[in-house]
Order: structure tokens, then C-alpha cells, then sequence
């Protein structure tokens, strides 16, 4: 019997569910695993693209094996073994192919759908834990949800914004935001639309893509839209373009950055929300070490300076 269409992507959802870690569990994972946990600031400031690339490398080289084995057993749920027995085993493709057309159509446009999405996902995990291994202070979608991300007017394009989403609604001009694209496709023309809704100076669009055209850049710097890559994507593709930024010189940017806010004094009700927003993601992260750090070294800071009553 042919399972209906529809219990069978419910099937794929439920057993991709079983299969997988979420993206930030995987990434997280991998970056324990090289040991930066361990490694100091200054490690993270000036070898920020070099980690980049070796997590997802290594993020890749455990998923994907995952993902044949899913790819397997799944299909293996539409066979009837009594039936498939008694045929040869040409006889035996051809019948499951042209029974099962649909569905494999379906499982593979699943697993390319699930592999962007997790991408882009994992991209973002990647610069947070960065950024908190340079002690940057930051808000993203990640941590703290897209609702509101939006109802800040943030937008949805924006994915991180240093010091903070409180920072923003105070002063726009002395916060960085930052939006998280492994390849811009035409989704670039987004930004710079983003961008003038959320009325900040600026913006930097975090990529890895290695095809992007002049004229597209052109366009984007002319918007204040900052190009940000790796190192190695820089001097291969872009050596001689100085609108294109490295990921280290993003650190050094918002690392500067975080200095205007340190003789600024938040009133009560802000020093509230911070505090709180940091507080959930102690509790959010408990079981994750280094973030847990990360934000219990933010919340010193803030009772430090302004006592813990203050």
C-alpha cells in the first residue's frame, strides 16, 4: 500500500525531528570540540575567519552523513521487503521509482529546503559564539526571538545588533547592525530597503558568498551597506575592493563601538530590561558553559557598575 502524500511529510517532519540536533546544539558542539571555549579574546578578534571556516567545515562532515542515513531509512519506509524479494533488482528500482515518484521528489526537495535553513541557521550560531568569545556585547533573532526584533523595528533582515536592542532604541547611530547571509542571491536588494525602515546610519551584511558583482556592491556601499567575508574569500575574490570588509575588521569595528556606551548611564527601567534579557539567557543557556559565562561576565558588569540594587 502507497502511503498518502501528505502523512508522509508528516513522517519526514516527525523523523527529521528524531534525527537531528538543532543547528545551534551541532554548532556549539563543534566549537567546544576545537576547544575555543578555551581560547582568550584576542584569539577570537584576530582569527575569526579561520574559525568560520573550520566549524563549518566540520559541521558539514557530521551532518551530512547523517543526512543519507535519514535518507535511507526514509525511503526504506515506503518498501514492502515480500514484495520487493520476488523481483530482480532492476525490476525492483523501476517499480519504486515509478511508484514512488512524489514522494522521493518530496524527501529531496525536504532535505534541500532543511540543509538552507540549517545553513543559515548555523551561520548565525557561528558569529554569535564569536562574538561572545570577543566579549562584544550583543542581541540576536537567536537569542532573544524575531518578535522582538520586530517590534523594536529592527526588522526581520536584521539577525545581530551590538551592544544591544536596548542600545538601539536609545541611540541608533552608536549601535551595529548586522544581517547573517551565506549567499546573497537577489535577496541582497532586501538590505538596503531593511535598512532605511529601521533608520540607521548603517549596516553589515555578513556573507560567504564568492560571486557577488561589482555593480551589486556598488549598489550596496552607495546604501552604507558594509560587505563583511572571510579573510580567505577576501584575497581570493575581493583583494583589491576596500568596500569589502574581513570578519576580524567587523570585531575591531563593534569592539571600538562598545566603548561609546561605557560613560553612558541607563535609567532604571533600561538597566531593567538588560539585566532581565541577560538573566533569561543565563537560564536559556545553562547547559551551554561558555555562553553561560558570557552573559554571567555582562550582568557582572552592569552590577558592578551600578551596584546590584542600583
Amino acid at each position: 500500500m502507497i502511503i498518502d502524500i501528505e502523512e508522509f511529510k508528516a513522517l519526514i517532519k516527525r523523523k527529521r525531528n528524531e534525527y537531528f540536533i538543532s543547528p545551534y546544539d551541532l554548532i556549539y558542539e563543534v566549537f567546544v570540540n576545537f576547544g575555543y571555549h578555551l581560547k582568550e579574546k584576542t584569539y577570537f578578534i584576530e582569527q575569526a575567519s579561520e574559525i568560520i571556516e573550520n566549524i563549518r567545515k566540520n559541521s558539514w562532515n557530521i551532518y551530512h552523513p547523517l543526512e543519507k542515513r535519514f535518507t535511507i531509512d526514509i525511503l526504506k519506509s515506503l518498501c514492502d521487503e515480500n514484495e520487493i524479494n520476488k523481483m530482480t533488482p532492476i525490476n525492483a528500482i523501476s517499480h519504486f521509482i515509478a511508484d514512488f515518484t512524489e514522494h522521493i521528489y518530496i524527501l529531496t526537495l525536504s532535505n534541500t529546503q532543511s540543509r538552507r535553513s540549517r545553513a543559515g541557521n548555523e551561520f548565525e550560531a557561528i558569529i554569535e559564539l564569536i562574538f561572545m568569545g570577543a566579549e562584544i556585547p550583543m542581541d540576536s533573532q537567536g537569542n532573544i526571538g524575531k518578535n522582538i526584533f520586530i517590534e523594536k523595528e529592527l526588522g526581520k533582515l536584521v539577525d545581530i545588533v551590538s551592544p544591544g536592542v536596548i542600545e538601539y532604541m536609545i541611540n541608533k547611530r552608536n549601535t551595529i547592525l548586522i544581517s547573517a547571509k551565506t549567499t546573497l542571491r537577489e535577496r541582497w536588494q532586501e538590505v538596503p530597503e531593511e535598512m532605511m525602515r529601521t533608520g540607521a546610519r548603517e549596516m553589515f551584511l555578513v556573507t560567504l558568498d564568492e560571486q557577488i558583482s561589482e555593480s551589486v556592491l556598488d549598489n550596496l556601499y552607495q546604501s552604507n551597506i558594509n560587505v563583511v567575508t572571510t579573510r580567505n574569500i577576501k584575497n581570493e575574490r575581493y583583494k583589491n575592493n576596500h568596500r569589502v570588509l574581513t570578519f576580524e575588521e567587523l570585531l575591531g569595528v563593534c569592539d571600538a563601538n562598545k566603548k561609546c556606551w561605557d560613560n553612558y548611564f541607563y535609567n532604571a527601567e533600561e538597566k531593567e530590561l538588560i539585566s532581565d534579557n541577560i538573566k533569561k539567557q543565563i537560564l536559556k543557556h545553562e547547559n551551554k558553559e561558555f555562553i553561560k559565562k558570557y552573559y554571567q561576565k555582562r550582568l557582572s558588569e552592569i552590577d558592578k557598575k551600578y551596584g546590584k540594587n542600583g
